[in-house]
């Protein structure tokens, strides 16, 4: 309300401003055709007086409207005590003069004074105060003294005087007064329309670069606006520690399993909330790289100073998070790089993931990327470059392990081991495998040993054709929309029976996939391959879930057969798992077997087939021909 009256005493100051320096030339030029052209015989020395008067008081009106401000509301009752003083000093002037004029001078002086009234009907609408006062100064202390004259033409002049203030006052100031607040009200609400407009547009705006900006669950930085952010401050900053922070959640697949995803998500969104507050205080700027990971960038004085800001952002972060009946204290992961020098940020990031994950290795909570995982880094960074030009120059090969029946001691099966060895030097597949997977190889080297495995495999049906290959499989492979379909080209170029391609799967993969995985091996059981599960007692899968999937083959985990015989507890589990496999149609195979006691006790357990050291070590294609032969 205080808004509208504000701005309506606006308008109508604009509106009397318009007419301003018009009313005042008028006023002045009658003024000066009253006083001397000669129809008014009266005090000449009076009048001069009378005049300087009149102009004093349209200087002070002149000063109002030239040197106070329109914003200034003061501005707006000036106009009036300018407009009552200037009908009052007209007022005077009959009353001063009125002896010494003619009959003649006094009809021209009412027909002046009547004209100047019928002009300020207009001029002085929007301000229904100063119309009255005008027009009433104007006509009725003359119309008055008129009315009071023995003359009857007198008289019948103030008579004319009265019914012309009537009709100007009271029909048309009025009439005038209405339509300009009309008018004016209609301006406001045009312009309040146009203002809620702007303001929505402006706000739609904001909402607009605010998506394209900010992480719409957590109000962080998007990977876009933290680099553009980043490096601004970059410019701006030269000699402070620059650092850079990569935080990721420990077990939030679990939290999100556990209490819903509604709930995990409200964990991210806490978690944005305190970051924010933390980027605010100081001056930290930071970003929700995806999922649970998060990344921040800060300058700092010192080491200290990072360190001990860095430690405190762990404390606040991992402050319990509360809704409804659920508490749950959320920790972190932080890697740490930092140096004073200007850095290339994608880099910098990189850096501060590699101490992440080292932390994540070791349980540190905070760790600090140093010249040995720098060494790490570079080596890797070698290793993936490398890995496409080692497959097309023969770097890598295949090594095939024997799958032995363990009643009759004769090979079934072969697993396809793929080994590596650069400029000379064995690269372990715990290495490399992990490399090419991160860095989205490991579909290109998963083709190339299952191309590779199953001409051999053609090779040795030759010689013998129930023999099977067993080839790893990678859940990325198994993910792609293209795995099935380059499998079954394989299968039609080689010729080979396909009940002897066997897949293996990790049980740790393939329960983190279970829903995607069942639907890959469900078609993959309809082509006519078989299905392994390796490294089974690692993972949490059950028995059931593996009856559902018809899995083939089950093999135990090289860790539970290691100590079979000197644990009683090994036993028991190897002993329930090859019953439980027999009940539901599964074959069991023990991985890792080296010794003749172990060979023993498994035979005992009816385990259906081995392998490992004790019959032989993973040989070459030669030289696994010649252990069939």
């Amino acid at each position: 309300m205080a808004t509208y009256s504000k701005n309506f005493i606006a308008k109508r100051l604009s509106f009397v401003s318009s007419y301003f320096n018009s009313a005042i030339i008028i006023n002045l030029i009658v003024a000066v055709f009253v006083i001397f052209s000669g129809i008014n015989q009266s005090d000449s020395v009076g009048k001069l007086y009378w005049f300087c008067v009149l102009i004093f008081v349209f200087s002070l009106r002149i000063l109002n409207h030239f040197f106070l401000s329109n914003d200034n509301n003061i501005k707006y009752h000036c106009y009036f005590i300018g407009v009552f003083l200037t009908g009052l000093t007209w007022a005077v002037f009959p009353i001063l003069f009125f002896e010494d004029m003619q009959m003649s001078e006094k009809f021209v002086t009412l027909v002046v004074f009547s004209s100047l009234a019928g002009g300020a009907v207009n001029v002085l609408s929007s301000d229904i105060r100063s119309a009255f006062s005008y027009i009433t100064f104007l006509l009725i202390p003359f119309s008055i003294l008129l009315l009071f004259q023995p003359d009857d033409n007198e008289n019948v002049l103030g008579i004319l005087g009265i019914v012309l203030w009537f009709i100007l006052c009271f029909v048309s100031a009025i009439r005038a007064a209405k339509d300009v607040k009309t008018s004016i009200n209609n301006e406001i609400k045009l312009d309040l329309f146009i203002h809620n407009l702007e303001k929505e547009v402006q706000v739609r705006t904001e909402k607009i670069i605010n998506l394209e900006q900010r992480d719409n669950l957590t109000q962080l930085f998007n990977r876009g606006s933290f680099f553009s952010n980043v490096d601004l401050d970059l410019a701006q900053n030269i000699n402070n520690i620059k650092a850079v922070l990569f935080l990721d959640m420990d077990d939030f697949k679990i939290l999100n399993d556990k209490y819903g995803h509604e709930f995990g998500d409200f964990v991210l969104a806490e978690t944005g909330k305190r970051l924010l507050s933390i980027e605010k205080k100081r001056e930290m700027i930071a970003c929700r790289w995806g999922g649970d990971e998060f990344i921040l960038y800060s300058c700092h004085a010192s080491k200290a100073e990072l360190i001990s800001n860095t430690t405190k952002l762990v404390d606040n972060l991992t402050q319990p998070v509360v809704k409804d009946n659920l508490n749950i204290r959320p920790s972190f992961k932080v890697g740490l790089f930092y140096t004073r020098t200007n850095f290339d940020l994608t880099q910098a990031i990189k850096y501060a993931d590699v101490a992440m994950y080292e932390g994540k290795k070791n349980r540190n909570e905070i760790s600090i990327f140093d010249e040995r995982m720098m060494q790490a880094l570079n080596r890797e960074e070698m290793l993936r470059r490398s890995i496409k030009e080692s497959v097309e120059q023969g770097g890598f090969h295949l090594c095939y392990q024997p799958i032995v029946d363990i009643i009759d001691n004769k090979i079934i099966t072969f697993e396809v081991l793929l080994r590596w060895h650069l400029n000379d030097e064995f690269i372990p597949p715990s290495e490399f495998i992990d490399i090419a997977e991160r860095y989205g190889q490991i579909n290109f080297l998963g083709e190339f040993v299952l191309e590779q495995a199953i001409a051999s495999l053609s090779k040795l049906n030759k010689l013998d054709n129930t023999i099977a290959l067993s080839i790893n499989v990678s859940v990325l492979q198994l993910e792609s929309h293209d795995f099935i379909i380059f499998l079954k080209n394989l299968l039609n170029r080689y010729c080979v029976n396909k009940n002897n391609i066997h897949l293996e799967i990790t049980e740790t993969i393939m329960i983190k996939n279970l829903v995607y995985l069942s639907k890959v091996i469900t078609q993959l059981k309809s082509i006519g391959v078989r299905i392994s599960i390796d490294d089974f007692g690692t993972g949490f899968s059950s028995i059931s879930v593996l009856k559902e999937l018809s899995v083939d083959y089950i093999k135990i985990d090289k860790s539970y057969v290691d100590n079979i015989c000197e644990h009683s507890k090994d036993k028991s589990i190897v002993s329930a798992v090859t019953k439980m496999s027999h009940m539901i149609g599964c074959k069991v195979i023990a991985e890792g077997v080296e010794r003749n006691d172990q060979l023993a006790l498994l035979k005992g357990l009816e385990v259906d087939s081995y392998q490992g050291y004790l019959f032989s070590k993973p040989v070459k294609f030669e030289q696994a021909l010649e252990l069939l032969r």
